[in-house]
């Protein structure tokens, strides 16, 4: 595993941006967001002041996973996610 990861939401936008890196750098995409507010409870945790409860959809599970596989095997790890949340 090379010594940096970097993390972006598009497999296109990690393809390119690994071109250009070099040798160093492993890109790898999330494929959009990998959390969402929690579906039940109003998603927010009020006797901790309004905490936003989170949870990962099956269909990232796997995903999230890898990633974080690769984390542990990478020395830095960039996050490049877009602004949008």
């Amino acid at each position: 595993m090379p010594k940096n990861l970097v993390i972006v939401e598009s497999p296109a936008k990690a393809k390119t941006i690994e071109k250009y890196l070099g040798k160093d750098y492993k890109v790898m995409a999330s494929q959009g967001h990998i959390r969402d507010l929690h579906k039940s409870d109003f998603s927010i945790d009020v006797e901790h002041g309004f905490r936003p409860i989170y949870e990962i959809p099956e269909d990232k599970k796997r995903c999230v996973a890898d990633l974080k596989k690769a984390t542990k095997e990478a020395q830095m790890v960039w996050l490049a996610s877009d602004e949008d949340r």
